[in-house]
């Protein structure tokens, strides 16, 4: 088949490419190939589509997505995280995209989208999670419990820890500024829960389940993964899905506590999809036969235990500690000591990518020279498909009317 992707520069979008290259799809990119995230575009992407930019503008986005398939005629659309939010608030079911892509519909993914609605769904359903508080003012977030909390906005920037009564003050007083809390804004506040994380994947077919997976990260960036056999995770993930309808890729990040897991957030798209390849589940392909509208058959459970890391974003991560915990990750990686033991690699193989080669030593050599001004600049380019405040007050509101053509004078 002839896949399009909707965004080239990402971590997931790159191990999807190399998934379908590996199956035999032809794999093309709607917007940029490459970027901070990873060490080299995928060497498997046989075209890139030019693409309009999506936070600024997701209904011309979309406008131009689906003139590209109309004329390039795609088999199937593969969307990538806020994408599929404005193909679902679209209809996602009619013009050019029909039979070629699998968003949920809008009603099921107001419910899971930002991370107020998404607790309140998990709360209806009585799924577990942290003790939480919904916030509408900046004085009741200051008269919240006491940290530590994560204060979480409903969509955009990450959730910061807050550790101290001082910093929950001043970020009570950033988001007023901001004016988080005009329009009825709400913040959720959530309590740490311990233990490592989690994350459970699927791929729902209108409520039915079809593929289900899941993985303990096994460093605190999530960048080495081992795959789970835990019912209760699978359990859990298929009640939401089947709750709410969903349809397409839909994802679960936890806790896993000595009482089992707590969820913490919902992703209504598909993630890092390799470790439940390597484990025998095929997100991937469960995905494109529901956007074909096959009913595809729901897969077994994958074999537990395996072990995969993405190694650039390991390094990354070790960045962060400065030079010396950059030349310890070097040294695992080249023993296979601790998180590399037993463990594959998700986003590149030198001995199959040798041209990458000098990319990644390029990146080493720029982390171990100046790893803080290495993050820095990764950090200043957030992922194309990143969704942001104003760019989901566009979706919700709707796709703006069609300019009308200037009649000709007579």
């Amino acid at each position: 088949m002839r896949v399009l992707l909707s965004d080239g520069s990402g971590v997931t979008s790159r191990q999807v490419a190399l998934l379908l290259g590996h199956a035999g799809h032809e794999v093309e990119v709607f917007g940029a190939v490459g970027g901070p995230a990873q060490v080299r575009p995928a060497p498997n992407v046989a075209r890139a589509h030019p693409a309009p930019a999506f936070a600024a503008d997701p209904w011309g986005w979309l406008d131009a997505l689906e003139t590209t398939v109309r004329a390039e005629g795609h088999d199937v659309v593969v969307p990538f995280g806020a994408h599929a939010a404005v193909v679902s608030r679209s209809g996602g079911d009619t013009g050019a995209l029909k039979g070629r892509i699998a968003v949920p519909r809008y009603r099921a993914l107001e419910r899971v989208l930002d991370k107020v609605s998404a607790a309140a769904t998990l709360t209806e359903i009585g799924l577990p999670q942290p003790e939480a508080l919904v916030v509408r003012s900046a004085e009741a977030l200051r008269q919240a419990a006491d940290p530590p909390l994560y204060v979480k906005r409903p969509v955009g920037a990450p959730a910061p820890r807050i550790r101290l009564r001082e910093e929950l003050l001043r970020l009570a007083d950033e988001l007023d500024a901001e004016g988080a809390f005009a329009d009825r804004g709400r913040v959720l506040l959530q309590h740490p829960a311990q233990g490592p994380m989690v994350t459970a994947q699927s791929v729902f077919d209108n409520g039915r389940l079809v593929a289900v997976h899941a993985y303990r990260h096994l460093t605190p960036g999530g960048t080495a993964r081992q795959g789970l056999a835990l019912p209760l995770i699978n359990e859990h993930i298929t009640l939401l899905g089947a709750h709410i309808g969903w349809h397409g890729a839909l994802s679960m990040d936890g806790i896993l506590t000595a009482d089992g897991p707590v969820w913490i957030g919902v992703d209504p798209y598909l993630t890092d999809p390799t470790n439940a390849a390597r484990s025998g589940v095929d997100l991937v392909g469960a995905l494109l036969g529901v956007a074909r509208g096959d009913a595809p058959a729901a897969q077994k459970p994958g074999e537990p235990d395996v072990h995969t890391h993405q190694f650039a974003g390991a390094l990354r991560e070790a960045a962060a500690s400065g030079r010396l915990a950059v030349l310890r990750e070097l040294w695992n990686v080249t023993f296979r000591r601790g998180a590399y033991h037993h463990s594959t690699e998700e986003l590149l193989s030198p001995l199959a990518e040798p041209r990458a080669i000098p990319a990644f030593l390029a990146l080493c050599t720029t982390l171990l020279a100046a790893p803080a001004w290495s993050l820095a600049r990764a950090r200043r380019t957030p992922p194309a498909h990143t969704l942001t405040p104003s760019t989901w007050h566009q979706i919700r509101a709707g796709a703006p009317p069609k300019s009308l053509p200037t009649p000709s004078a007579t």
